[in-house]
């Protein structure tokens, strides 16, 4: 098998498991089981889930918070020398990142899988790279993607981390997912450009679904944030059927920005 063939069906392998980490990561929000592990990369201090609460140790709640607030403490440190003291002190600051969380089972093995699946990324990511510096003759700029894709890897593994330590604090979410389409959109451009493709798409097309891809962004942004006020009303408390009520005007901008991306995904497909 040739070095592109071998780095095709890495970079195919690669995109697949993305797209089903965002899938599992929606379910992970879904079910609420964002801080099913309330430390990182371990889950309860092990690397296995325990079954019961028996396994965990006694005052194990203020334990992990102890552990988060640490780990916060420094992160703050870093946002501060970069100039980001704002962010920095809601960091230190914000009322539901000192929230502890019980031990749910269920929960904590679907954020394990979650990770798990994340690490089978991981190393999808770096055989992507591997592959495409073999075949660095044919395409020079295949491999620096690869670079920057397994970089981004890293980072979000980083930026997973935090999300857990700040106890899901809004705004390190959405980042979280816009990171990940990110690495999604430079694996397919890298197996575009290793597959030589050619657009053949009309110049009238091209402006329609550039515009969809453009106002797709903002309205991917504005519905992670909208879930995460729906979380929040949750969990003060407000009844679900009263939490469209406590929403801010993100949620209706989301919802009614649905209209125009229906209108260009249906052009884009006449």
């Amino acid at each position: 098998m040739s070095n592109q063939k071998r780095f095709l069906r890495f970079n195919l392998l690669t995109i697949v498991s993305v797209y089903l980490l965002i899938l599992i990561g929606g379910v992970v929000r879904s079910l609420g089981a964002g801080m099913g592990c309330p430390d990182w990369p371990k889950c309860f201090g092990a690397y296995i889930p325990p079954t019961t609460a028996d396994e965990l140790p006694l005052n194990y709640e203020s334990v992990f918070l102890t552990e988060r607030l640490e780990k916060n403490r420094r992160f703050a440190g870093t946002l501060e020398q970069l100039g980001f003291n704002e962010l920095a002190h809601q960091v230190l600051h914000d009322e539901n990142i000192n929230k502890t969380h019980a031990f749910d089972p269920v929960k904590a093995w679907v954020e394990y899988v979650n990770r798990l699946v994340g690490v089978l990324i991981g190393l999808f990511v770096i055989l992507n790279m591997f592959f495409a510096w073999k075949d660095i003759r044919q395409h020079t700029i295949v491999p620096v993607i690869g670079i920057l894709v397994f970089l981004l890897t890293v980072f979000q593994g980083w930026i997973g981390s935090l999300v857990v330590s700040t106890n899901l604090l809004p705004g390190f979410i959405t980042f979280h997912m816009m990171l990940a389409l990110l690495i999604v959109a430079l694996l397919l451009w890298m197996r575009s450009r290793a597959l030589d493709k050619k657009t053949f798409v009309s110049g009238k097309a091209k402006w329609v679904l550039g515009a969809f891809m453009f106002f797709l962004v903002p309205q991917m942004a504005t519905g992670t944030m909208t879930r995460e006020q729906v979380d929040m009303l949750l969990e003060s408390g407000v009844v679900r059927g009263l939490v469209p009520d406590g929403l801010s005007g993100v949620f209706f901008v989301h919802r009614s920005y649905s209209w125009l991306l229906l209108i260009l995904a249906g052009l884009s497909f006449y």
